[in-house]
C-alpha cells in the first residue's frame, strides 16, 4: 500500500513530495526482518521487484528522487548511475563500518548513530570510519531542510558521493536506535509519522499496485520537484502478497 503526499508540511522535508509505504495489517511489512530497527519479524526478506522496478524510474520531470532502504545493495537488480531518470537508493547500513565499507565499494549509504555520538568529539559536523568521511546530515546542525540541502540537490540524492552520511538516534526510541542489540527504534514508529503509516496498513485495499501507483504519482508531480520516497516503509515484497 501507498500513501503519496504532493507537498510535505513536516518542518524538515517541507515542500518535497513523499511517499509511505505499507503492508496491509502491517506498517512494517515492507521491511526486511534483517533490520536492527524492526521491533518484530514479519517473514518480509525480498524484495518486490516489480516494486522495485517501478520506483527506481519515479522520477518528477527534470526533478529528483531518493529513498533509503534496509536492503543491502547486492540485493538491488540495479545500481546506482547517476542517470537523470533514476531514484537515488541510499543503503541504511547497521554501522558506520558497514556504510564505510559499502561507500568505498560505489553504493551511497548511510548509518545512524547513538544520541550521544557526538559528545566530546572534535567535530559535531564531520566523523570518519575506516578512512570514509561520514557527513553528519546539516539537519542536524544548521537546521536546514530537505529541500535547501546541499543547494538543491540534497545529499542523499547524489549517487556517485564519495562519502556517507551520518543520522543521529532521536525520538521516543532513540536508545534502542543506537543500539544494534536491542530490536527496535524506528524513528517512524513513533509520532506524527508513526499515526500516517499505522493508517496507511489499516486502509482498504485499492485498485492497482505499488509500482502503478507511484509511477503515475511521479509522473504528475511539477517539473524540478524533489521526491522522497518512504518517509515509513521499504521495497519488501508484503507477506503473503499484500502491499
Amino acid at each position: 500500500m501507498i500513501n503519496t503526499v504532493e507537498n510535505s508540511r513536516a518542518k524538515k522535508t517541507a515542500g518535497l513530495a513523499v511517499t509511505y509505504r505499507a503492508a496491509g495489517g502491517d506498517m512494517y511489512g515492507t521491511c526486511p526482518d534483517t533490520c536492527p530497527l524492526k521491533p518484530a519479524a514479519t517473514a518480509t526478506h525480498d524484495i518486490d521487484r516489480d516494486y522495485e522496478s517501478a520506483v527506481r524510474r519515479a522520477v518528477p520531470r527534470k526533478g529528483l528522487a531518493f529513498l533509503f532502504t534496509h536492503f543491502a545493495p547486492s540485493q538491488w537488480a540495479e545500481q546506482n548511475t547517476g542517470a537523470p531518470k533514476q531514484t537515488v537508493f541510499n543503503y541504511s547500513a547497521d554501522t558506520l563500518a558497514d556504510a564505510a565499507r559499502h561507500t568505498k565499494n560505489g553504493a551511497a549509504s548511510v548509518a545512524v548513530v547513538p544520541a550521544d555520538y557526538w559528545n566530546e568529539r572534535d567535530s559535531a559536523k564531520v566523523t570518519e570510519s575506516d578512512g570514509v568521511k561520514m557527513v553528519r546530515c546539516p539537519n542536524e546542525t544548521t537546521g536546514i531542510d530537505c529541500a535547501n540541502c546541499g543547494n538543491g540537490t540534497p545529499l542523499c540524492a547524489r549517487p556517485d558521493r564519495a562519502f556517507g552520511i551520518v543520522f543521529t538516534a532521536h525520538g521516543a526510541s532513540k536508545i534502542k536506535a543506537g543500539d544494534n542489540q536491542a530490536p527496535g527504534g524506528c524513528y517512524a514508529g513513533g509520532g506524527n509519522v508513526a499515526l500516517h503509516w499505522r493508517h496507511l496498513s489499516e486502509r482498504d485495499e485499492i485498485t492497482g499496485t505499488d509500482g502503478e501507483h507511484v509511477r503515475r504519482f511521479a509522473a504528475g508531480l511539477s517539473p524540478h520537484a524533489i521526491l522522497r520516497h518512504h518517509i515509513a516503509g521499504d521495497i519488501g515484497a508484503a507477506p503473503g502478497g499484500v502491499s
